[in-house]
Formats: C-alpha cells, sequence, structure tokens
C-alpha cells in the first residue's frame, strides 16, 4: 500500500472520532506505535474493530489522525493570540507559551510518551508531519512576534529571534519530555508552571532594549 493511502484518514457524519483518537493516544503512549493492537483501540473506544477500519484505513491512518486532531487542539487560538495588535508583542508570546505548553496538559504527557516510543523510526513519514506542524510552527510564530517586536521598538534590532525562537520552544519541549523519568531521577523534576514562565521571561530578557555588549577583555 503506497504512503499516501496508508496516510489517509477521513471524517464521516455519524462521527466516532474523538472516541477513537482518545482511544488511540492512551494505547500508542502506552504500549508504543509497533505493539498497539486495534482489537486493544476498539475495546477502549467501546466499539467494533471494523468500526476504526469505517474511519481510518490503517493504522498509520489512526496514528496521523491522532496526532492531527491533537496538534489542532493545541494551537487552538493560537493564531488569533499572535494577531491581536492591541497586544505588546512580549504580552503575546507569554501568551502563546503558556497556551501550548500548559494549556493541552491532559493529552501533553501522552502525546510525548508517543513521540518518545519510536515513532520517529517506525513510522517517520508521520514524525516528520508532527515536526513540521508542531515545533516549527510554534517557533515560526514566536519568530514573527520578534519581528514585529523589533519594529516596534519593543525588541533590540540585532537580536536573533529566530535562534532564540528555536531554543525556546525545543528547550520546553526537551524539559518536558524528561519529566516522563523524573520519578526514577528525581533531579530531572520541576514545577512545570515554574519552568514555563521563567524560561519565556529569560527569552524575553535576551530581546530586551539595547545594545549589545561586545566579549569580555580581560
Amino acid at each position: 500500500m503506497s504512503a499516501a493511502k496508508a496516510l489517509r484518514w477521513e471524517r464521516r457524519p455519524d462521527d466516532r472520532t474523538p472516541e477513537l483518537l482518545e482511544a488511540a493516544l492512551q494505547a500508542f503512549a502506552t504500549n508504543g506505535y509497533r505493539n498497539t493492537r486495534l482489537e486493544e483501540v476498539a475495546e477502549a473506544a467501546g466499539v467494533t474493530k471494523g468500526t476504526i477500519y469505517h474511519y481510518f484505513d490503517t493504522k498509520e491512518a489512526l496514528l496521523l489522525g491522532v496526532i492531527d486532531h491533537y496538534q489542532t487542539l493545541a494551537f487552538g487560538s493560537a493564531d488569533d493570540i499572535v494577531r491581536d495588535q492591541r497586544l505588546p508583542a512580549s504580552t503575546r508570546i507569554r501568551l502563546l507559551v503558556r497556551k501550548m505548553f500548559s494549556d493541552s496538559e491532559r493529552t501533553r504527557r501522552p502525546m510525548l510518551a508517543l513521540l518518545l516510543r519510536g515513532v520517529a523510526h517506525e513510522v517517520p513519514q508521520v514524525h516528520e508531519r508532527w515536526l513540521r506542524n508542531g515545533p516549527v510552527r510554534l517557533w515560526t510564530l514566536i519568530r514573527r512576534l520578534v519581528a514585529e517586536g523589533q519594529k516596534r521598538g519593543e525588541f533590540r534590532q540585532d537580536a536573533d529571534g529566530d535562534v532564540g525562537a528555536r531554543l525556546l520552544v525545543s528547550g520546553l519541549m526537551v524539559q518536558f519530555m524528561w519529566q516522563q523519568h523524573a520519578d526514577v531521577v528525581p533531579a530531572l523534576a520541576v514545577d512545570e508552571d515554574r519552568l514555563i514562565d521563567s524560561s519565556v521571561e529569560l527569552f524575553l530578557a535576551s530581546l530586551g532594549r539595547g545594545e549589545r555588549r561586545g566579549p569580555r577583555v580581560a
């Protein structure tokens, strides 16, 4: 079966996808993609295995449906935050990052567990799609806000918004992934609100007005 066929999924009028996607996310996150059987997903969702094939051609298509659905929920009104010209760029960055890393708490941990369980190697095309529509999309939005703040004089003109946005997003993602192991490595544990808020404030401080200082001369 071609990759295009394997990745197709379709919503139907008698939509049972919410139950299926929730059950699939939990199953994939707990067992890993390879070890998850569609019978388990169907049982957890309270449907027959045939019902899954009513919406999704393959297990890959179901995985794609899970990732697309929860990325859509996570981004939600992100574009509205970015476009709200009434707020300073710094405020919109705070709101955007808090929304992406805090509001989706119920699904974030299972999604991170899923991504840690070999998806990049087992279904690379799905993983690549997640990267484009998730991390890359988020740091692109932040980069746009930095550029807007620079035009308004809110941030330094010489600040590299692209690199800063990449580091902010990837740093938070790695820290949240590491929280999965905090029970066995207690030093990894950190309060999530503190992690989000302090990371954003450090990022914004690096963009603040003023000239960049040159290297210290001994």
